[in-house]
């Protein structure tokens, strides 16, 4: 398994696993959890976001998407997802590894992220990998365009 920065070329796999996925949900009333042109900026704008993936035989099998704020001094641990056959085997881990070491190298001293309340799994693998546990959040949102 390789472990590699996402490029431009994973916009279509990555919009659609985004869109299909129950546990990345959260509650977006329009039913997208992220529009096409909101993948294509993250995916192209490194300065402020990082999209890690994981690839065996060239195609994905888990990713990783954060904001990055060397001002903020933090990181907000947006997405991580591993497609089924490929949960338990260490992708999540890997991938978790990799974003907390890019983190030291920019002098990133805090992870933030957030879980929906229904995912125990991810709640489970996040206190595994030392995440302490905040309050339960409410999330607000409005389009307004």
């Amino acid at each position: 398994m390789k472990i590699r920065k996402g490029k431009l070329k994973d916009l279509e796999e990555l919009y659609k696993i985004l869109n299909e996925t129950p546990e990345l949900y959260g509650g977006n009333y329009e039913g997208e959890v992220y529009r096409k042109k909101e993948v294509k900026s993250i995916l192209t704008n490194r300065k402020t976001d990082l999209v890690l993936i994981a690839e065996e035989d060239k195609k994905i099998v888990g990713f990783l998407i954060a904001e990055m704020s060397k001002k903020k001094e933090s990181s907000y641990l947006a997405d991580i997802y591993v497609k089924p056959y490929y949960r338990k085997k260490g992708v999540a881990s890997k991938l978790l590894e990799e974003y907390e070491n890019i983190c030291k190298k920019m002098n990133i001293e805090e992870i933030i992220g957030l879980t929906l309340k229904t995912n125990e799994k991810m709640h489970s693998f996040m206190e595994k990998n030392k995440y302490k546990r905040g309050k339960e959040l409410i999330q607000f949102e409005k389009r307004i365009k």
